[in-house]
């Protein structure tokens, strides 16, 4: 990935977490959501596990969530 930004992070038991960021590639922005866990040396790893849509359809999202409410 060219470029990436973290926006927020949830826990998600022993040694996972769910990273949601702001990242780009190949010259496009996304919204990925991206499951990652820690390995043996400490370090946090992402998953294949996650999901990236476009940027721009960020405000769509977050209409559908508030009606969720």
């Amino acid at each position: 990935m060219d470029e990436e930004r973290t926006i927020v992070e949830f826990e998600r038991g022993e040694g996972q977490k769910v990273v949601v960021r702001r990242t780009q590639f190949r010259g496009k922005e996304y919204l990925d959501f991206r499951q990652f866990f820690l390995s043996e040396d400490g370090k946090w790893l992402p998953t294949k596990k996650g999901v990236a849509l476009p940027w721009e359809l960020r405000q769509a999202l977050i209409e559908a969530l508030k009606q969720e409410e």
